[in-house]
């Protein structure tokens, strides 16, 4: 089973997208995050025990831990801007729906802290505390927790 190091849990910028609450959509009124990942190396997309730093090769993981439905206050980063949400870990009421894709499968991501630092014009610093629950899918990767620090930049959806 492979032990997904720091090494291979690399963010890179992401976005953070408000969704405007008068959107026809599920979405509308909250906001969503992309955080990809930095790309590594596997003998085999599918086969974990075969993922490795780097990029040479011969198949390239590009992946991301994406998180929907985030119930966060206002439309822009103002209202964000050196604060920290504490959410519930999923199926509790108000937990982040998330997810990275690896293995073959959707893996689900526990988001249970958001602490953001200072907003400039665009974008806005967070550090996400997050569990990967990759034995739900079965895939073979240890489930692990990790804190991911990472820059967003802001989209509106309207």
């Amino acid at each position: 089973m492979l032990e997904l190091s720091d090494d291979l849990l690399r963010p890179m910028p992401g976005r953070i997208v408000h969704v405007s609450p008068l959107r026809s959509s599920p979405a509308a009124g909250t906001w969503a995050i992309v955080v990809p990942l930095a790309p590594f190396s596997a003998t085999d997309h599918y086969g974990p025990a075969t993922f490795r730093p780097g990029t040479g090769g011969p198949e390239i993981i590009e992946t991301a831990v994406v998180g929907e439905f985030i119930d966060l206050p206002g439309d822009d980063l103002a209202a964000l801007t050196d604060r920290t949400f504490d959410f519930p870990v999923n199926p509790h009421d108000g937990y982040i729906d998330a997810s990275i894709y690896l293995g073959g499968s959707h893996n689900p991501v526990d988001i249970t802290r958001m602490e953001f630092g200072a907003a400039r014009s665009e974008s806005i610093d967070v550090a996400l505390h997050a569990a990967f629950d990759f034995a739900q899918e079965g895939v073979e990767i240890a489930n692990r927790s990790a804190m991911l620090h990472v820059t967003l930049r802001f989209e509106q959806l309207d």
